[in-house]
């Protein structure tokens, strides 16, 4: 079985990213298993049936326009 899987990285959260899997078995309540080694630092949003392209997201258009770097302050202890 092929699917798409929607995720955040644990180390950077505010970007939505897909990967491709295949040869994948499913249980028998028909969800598909995910390897425990493509899940790891990952924080799972969904899993889509075949290989999908998303095109947009949520934030998207702003992250494109506002410099995360320019606007975040760190403090020194």
């Amino acid at each position: 079985m092929k699917v798409t899987m929607l995720y955040y990285d644990e180390d950077n959260p505010l970007l939505l990213q897909q990967q491709v899997l295949s040869g994948l078995n499913q249980s028998s309540k028909g969800r598909v298993i995910i390897p425990n080694e493509d899940k790891v630092g990952k924080i799972i949003i969904a899993i889509l049936d075949g290989e999908v392209k998303v095109l947009n997201s949520l934030g998207d258009r702003a992250f494109a326009a506002f410099d995360l770097e320019k606007h975040i302050a760190f403090e020194d202890d």
